[in-house]
């Protein structure tokens, strides 16, 4: 598990280093960066890579998905994994329309920010999948629920 976590954070720092600009170094505008955790977790998991980013000058939004962290939702009253994202589908809509993020999802995130990117296409600029479930034709969530 450990090793995992290493791995995690070793990729979120990759990823950080490679999109984010030095503040002042570049005529770019910041990005905004959501970051969306795994099953078993929360925002607080991206408690490093936050102030990372925002040190480059981006602003930064570590979601908690339903029944995670935060979230008001008991575990127990999630019926499905629309439920379980609805948090991040419910911030996508309330971005502005000219505003596109920067989506990185990590395990269980990658189905939450896959629905996000079909749901959303005009206000994702980017997505990264950090470990994460990425679905597509042969693998989608009905076959990883029968699995």
């Amino acid at each position: 598990m450990y090793q995992i976590w290493k791995l995690m954070l070793l990729v979120s720092l990759l990823i950080c280093h490679l999109l984010s600009k030095v503040p002042g170094t570049s005529s770019e505008p910041p990005k905004h960066f959501v970051l969306v955790h795994g099953s078993c977790h929360g925002a607080w998991s991206w408690y490093k890579v936050v102030p990372l980013l925002k040190s480059g000058g981006h602003n930064v939004t570590a979601l908690d998905l339903g029944g995670s962290g935060v979230d008001p939702q008991q575990v127990n009253t999630l019926r499905s994994i629309s439920d379980y994202i609805k948090p991040l589908r419910e911030f996508m809509a309330s971005l502005p329309d000219e505003e596109k993020v920067v989506l990185v999802g990590h395990s269980l995130g990658g189905l939450a920010i896959s629905q996000a990117m079909e749901m959303f296409p005009e206000k994702v600029a980017v997505a990264v999948f950090v470990t994460a479930s990425m679905p597509g034709p042969t693998l989608n969530v009905s076959i990883l629920i029968q699995k």
